[in-house]
């Protein structure tokens, strides 16, 4: 299958590498010349920018950070797109924005689907990414070869935009859990408990999920966790600031009560402006362990 990848960051490049893993002929276009080479050097191609990458290819898939870039390639695209063409969003953004994406790639005879995703760069690395689609079915089970080479699960959650509340309702979960692991393994390690021991209790316990497993926000606790690999992300602090503040505008729009989102962004700002933005979301642990003094 001819597919298009627009979109090559830290989960993007990975993605494409699967795509040319699995044989298929790959396009790309990304902002950075850096990761271009790098999925040439994997075997795709490049594009001319997003209408080159649409023009080339049945199914183009985007991964970009947020909802203004979703619409700037669809802007950019829409004069080659037509029936027979897929564009599939793998961003995280606005469901509204979504919807109206939806509406203007349908307008030109192509299809669209949305498929935010979950598990990280370690999913995108291993091919095991959660995907949350919102669109027509159909469309799904046509563009489902240029999914499945990165994708562990992919999920038909329904129409347009509810692919983009799914991702947002998981990820304010996420969010909850890491801010309640950070304070509970300070108040831990400030009260003289062995931080490896809490976490063995913690895996066995109720208070197993996630963060506990994959993030504790201390160096050398967990080997394979960002803490103790210099805060490299799996999920920047930036980009979980984002999309709570996408779910805590989604929630005011239908009226949904919503707690979390104040406290957990609170502590994501303090870690932005401490410098940790880039880091792994479990840097808002060290405004946490600051604040404690450990």
């Amino acid at each position: 299958m001819r597919v298009g990848f627009i979109g090559l960051g830290a989960m993007g490049l990975p993605m494409a590498r699967h795509l040319v893993a699995a044989d298929h002929d790959v396009v790309v276009a990304s902002r950075s010349r850096g990761p271009i080479d790098a999925a040439v050097a994997a075997g795709a191609r490049e594009g001319s920018g997003p209408a080159g990458v649409v023009a080339a290819s049945t199914v183009t898939i985007l991964c970009v950070p947020n909802s203004a870039d979703v619409v700037a390639v669809i802007d950019d695209a829409l004069p080659e797109l037509r029936e027979g063409k897929i564009v599939v969003d793998a961003s995280t953004i606005d469901p509204e924005v979504e919807r109206a994406q939806h509406e203007r790639v349908h307008a030109t005879g192509a299809a669209y689907l949305e498929a935010p995703l979950s598990g990280g760069t370690v999913g995108a690395e291993n091919g095991t990414l959660t995907l949350m689609v919102g669109g027509e079915a159909t469309t799904l089970e046509a563009a489902r070869p240029a999914l499945e080479p990165f994708a562990g699960l992919i999920v038909h959650v329904g129409g347009p935009g509810l692919g983009q509340v799914a991702k947002l309702c998981n990820n304010l979960i996420f969010a909850a859990q890491m801010l309640a692991t950070a304070e509970a393994t300070t108040l831990a390690a400030k009260s003289g408990i062995d931080l490896r021991v809490l976490h063995e209790i913690l895996v066995h316990s109720t208070g197993d999920c996630t963060a506990v497993r994959t993030r504790i926000p201390f160096e050398g606790v967990l080997p394979d966790s960002p803490a103790s690999n210099g805060w490299k992300p799996g999920f920047m602090t930036d980009l979980m600031a984002k999309d709570l503040d996408l779910t805590t505008a989604h929630a005011a729009r239908i009226k949904s009560p919503m707690f979390t989102p104040g406290v957990v962004r609170q502590l994501l700002t303090a870690a932005s402006e401490a410098g940790y933005g880039r880091e792994d979301l479990s840097a808002l642990g060290k405004i946490v362990r600051r604040l404690a003094g450990v």
